[in-house]
């Protein structure tokens, strides 16, 4: 009888013991934590205008060396622009600009028209404020009251920088060269001026605005 108790006794403490052993979770293999990639910039249509001035610093051939007075001279206005901003850093767009320079009397209203492709490209700073480079290649025409008389290829490099507001509002101001050909012409006045490159620097304040694709 005592035998027996004992054996009964031992089965069920090792009935137990491997109970617990199977109730413990088996160890798992250490997993290492998921990286996320950081999630991609979105793409926006940037549009606005800008007031202008554009500086002649040399006029070219197109006004004689001893001519006075000079039939191109600075002036200023306005342009409009729209373009993609596929990322932070990139834009790419399309400007369009008219200036009334000064003629010398030898026009009444002397309009330079600027048509140009533009792409910028920015340094990221972390803040709101972000300096960038630009580059542009267009065409451009000048003539009295919004006429052609002459016109050629013109190119646009330079620096500036650009603030970012509420609301997705940007204020941006640039210092650009631009390089034009001109085409030899006659004016109104019959006077006569040769082909050649004038040599512009362009002062642009900017007000431009972003809508998320």
């Amino acid at each position: 009888m005592g035998r027996a108790v004992a054996c009964l006794v031992g089965l069920a403490l090792a009935a137990a013991t491997s109970t617990g052993l199977a109730a413990e979770p088996a160890p798992s293999a250490a997993t290492e934590p998921t990286i996320e990639p950081p999630p991609r910039g979105k793409k926006y249509v940037q549009f606005g205008v800008a007031f202008t001035v554009e500086g002649v610093v040399s006029p070219g051939p197109v006004c004689a060396v001893a001519a006075d007075p000079c039939i191109l001279g600075s002036g200023g206005g306005i342009s409009a622009r729209v373009g993609w901003r596929p990322t932070e850093n990139v834009y790419f767009g399309g400007a369009y600009e008219f200036s009334k320079q000064d003629p010398g009397r030898l026009y009444r209203l002397g309009i330079l028209q600027q048509a140009r492709a533009e792409l910028r490209e920015y340094i990221p700073t972390g803040h709101s404020i972000a300096p960038f480079v630009l580059a542009g290649l267009g065409l451009a025409a000048y003539g009295d009251e919004w006429g052609i008389d002459t016109w050629g290829p013109a190119a646009t490099l330079g620096v500036g920088v650009e603030i970012e507001l509420s609301g997705r509002s940007l204020i941006g101001i640039s210092l650009a060269y631009r390089p034009i050909y001109l085409h030899a012409f006659e004016d109104s006045s019959t006077l006569s001026h040769d082909a050649g490159i004038a040599h512009l620097l362009g002062l642009e304040l900017a007000l431009e605005a972003q809508d998320a694709l």
